[in-house]
């Protein structure tokens, strides 16, 4: 796209990139790319190109591309001219060398027919580019190098600009003389200041920066796709407004200091719900929001996104409801709803005083929810529905979310509207599911059969007991940190039969294991427990742990200064290879643990009676010798 080889299709009123999206697919098709990776909403991150593709793309272009490495040499410095040319500068530069490369760069048959250069190292001060007139990409990335000369803006023909890593700190003037520049990058560019005649490039699609862009420059480049962030102010070239001219932005988008816009008039003006290619949507109010809850509610019922969003995440906002859209989870489009039904994951996080949660039932691809202080929400389901032709049944919050992530949800309880401590599974096919700083969650009771793989739990301290686990029979990974009140964990062992990873630490209200809770681990690989009741006199008993010998590789145990003693059942695991033993209050180190062969990697941590380094060294010995 940047030396102009892919052209518009007017007919089928397509961009560049969409021609080039097409073409990519073409490729794909025929197995000449190969091995498409995407992330997890479907969008190419990379590929391999065939062997066969890449021999044969360098036998066609070996007259026209040249790749140095280091010195120009004798095979190559007579070459008149070619059109790509890369040079990668060698650590250990020699000046007289260096001066060849500039020599044979601006060599006039060389700099006229040049149309693409790469160039890495210190770059040449005060270089000027005025014999450069056909070049369409410049890339001098991680170059050393303060300043670009002015001649830059003479590149009538650059399409392609990349001053990523420099330590450039001012753009020059000319650079709004590049009317044709389609992408721009300037990452890990601190600092950098921008000429008011940024505004005239008005073909650039790409500019990636890093940083919040001069929003006073933003609305004019009527032609960019990517905008990750945009802060809005509320003085004129600042204002929400400025988002209604880019017509084609695409990917993210990250709209900050919301309490700025004066309506919903305003908002609308934004015109979201028009750029159709936006994925990813972020609405920010301030920081520590104290404004009108009313406006908040207006205004973000005028940023209506696009039908098609994937990622949709609001912070800060201070309403107590949100607006309808939000609520139903779904569009307004010439007077008729339209679900959401691309969102594959929500985020709504520090919305305080909002009562209830929107609607998600209807939404066939959420993935991921994250709640975070929501502090005004009690119960995950707030509405009754007609099920079964029985009023007042309760429906999933989400019947495909796999993912549910709760985080300081200072008033929710565990409960359906008003039966509290009832299931906190709110999808049939959910997955993982974190609860941090939770207070008023204080059972878990898990009867019914859910496919739930990964549980945790971490400072939840109005957790009292974990009763039963019985319907969480596909459980992986169990985490329990930090939990002051936890009394009790019953019924946990004869159901988790596929657990592998098993963390229990700092219940410091905990006196006892479970029953037989090594019975049916017999795939479990990490094990972590402690420290217990302080009005203990031990580490409690690891009574069956032998039934792990043949699987469990890392084992965790915190204790007591005043316990002076670890388990011994620990010496009939011939497959642990890591120890680690935290604060315990023993003076020396068992004889049987120095005899279990298996472990690589043992580890004594705030175990004041002992020295460590010590130990570890008799430990490295004892293994030596036995190998």
């Amino acid at each position: 796209m940047a030396l102009g080889l892919v052209q518009v299709d007017e007919e089928r009123n397509k961009g560049t990139e969409d021609v080039g999206n097409d073409i990519f697919q073409i490729l794909v098709s025929n197995s000449l790319f190969q091995d498409v990776e995407r992330d997890k909403y479907g969008h190419v991150t990379g590929c391999r190109m065939h062997d066969l593709v890449h021999n044969l793309s360098l036998s066609l272009s070996k007259h026209e591309s040249l790749r140095v490495v280091g010195a120009i040499n004798d095979d190559i410095s007579h070459i008149p001219q070619v059109k790509h040319l890369a040079f990668y500068q060698e650590q250990n530069k020699d000046n007289e060398l260096e001066a060849n490369v500039y020599m044979f760069i601006k060599r006039d048959t060389m700099a006229r027919s040049l149309h693409t250069l790469f160039f890495n190292g210190e770059f040449e001060k005060k270089f000027s580019f005025q014999q450069f007139k056909s070049i369409r990409i410049l890339k001098l990335k991680d170059c050393t190098i303060e300043k670009i000369d002015d001649s830059i803006g003479g590149l009538v023909h650059l399409r392609y600009l990349d001053l990523s890593g420099t330590e450039i700190r001012v753009l020059p003037q000319s650079i709004g003389r590049l009317y044709h520049l389609q992408t721009l990058k300037l990452l890990s560019c601190h600092d950098l200041k921008f000429p008011k005649s940024m505004r005239n490039l008005i073909s650039l699609q790409y500019l990636k920066y890093g940083r919040t862009l001069p929003a006073n420059i933003v609305g004019h480049l009527i032609s960019l796709r990517t905008l990750p962030s945009f802060d809005v102010h509320k003085k004129k070239g600042y204002r929400i407004e400025e988002l209604g001219r880019l017509k084609n932005l695409s990917g993210k988008l990250c709209i900050s200091n919301l309490g700025n816009v004066f309506s919903k008039d305003d908002a609308i003006k934004a015109d979201l719900s028009g750029k159709k290619n936006l994925y990813e949507i972020e609405f920010k109010w301030y920081t520590d929001n104290q404004g009108d809850n009313r406006n908040d509610k207006d205004v973000l019922e005028g940023l209506q996104p696009p039908k098609d969003l994937k990622i949709l995440k609001i912070k800060k906002f201070s309403g107590d409801n949100f607006p309808e859209w939000v609520m139903n989870m779904g569009v307004y489009i010439d007077g008729k709803g339209t679900p959401l039904n691309n969102l594959v994951e929500i985020t709504l996080n520090d919305c305080r005083s909002c009562l209830s949660l929107p609607k998600l039932e209807h939404l066939p691809n959420l993935r991921d929810l994250e709640l975070s202080k929501m502090d005004s929400v009690t119960c995950l389901r707030s509405y009754l529905v007609e099920c079964n032709n029985v009023t007042g049944s309760t429906m999933p919050l989400s019947s495909s979310l796999r993912s549910l992530k709760l985080f300081r949800m200072k008033r929710l309880e565990k409960r359906i509207d008003g039966e509290t401590n009832s299931s906190i599974m709110i999808s049939p096919v959910l997955e993982k599911l974190v609860i941090i700083h939770c207070p008023k969650i204080i059972l878990i009771d898990e009867c019914h059969p859910h496919p739930l793989a990964s549980l945790e739990m971490w400072m939840c301290t109005g957790l009292v007991s974990i009763k039963s686990m019985k319907g969480l029979t596909s459980l992986v990974s169990l985490k329990i940190f930090l939990c002051p009140s936890l009394l009790e964990i019953t019924n946990l062992p004869s159901q988790c039969h596929a657990l592998k990873t098993l963390q229990i630490f700092h219940c410091e209200k905990l006196t006892s294991l479970p029953h037989r809770i090594f019975d049916c681990f017999a795939f479990l690989n990490e094990l972590t427990l402690g420290p217990f009741s302080k009005e203990l006199n031990s580490f409690p008993s690891l009574q069956g742990i032998e039934k792990l010998k043949d699987h469990l590789h890392s084992l965790t145990l915190y204790g007591e200064d005043h316990w002076k003693s670890i388990p011994e059942e620990i010496q009939h695991l011939t497959s642990l290879t890591q120890l680690n033993i935290v604060r315990f209050g023993i003076s020396e180190v068992p004889m049987w643990l120095t005899n279990m062969p298996s472990i690589r990697d043992i580890d004594f941590s705030y175990c004041n009676g002992l020295d460590e380094e010590k130990v570890k060294r008799e430990l490295r010995g004892k293994q030596m010798s036995s190998n």
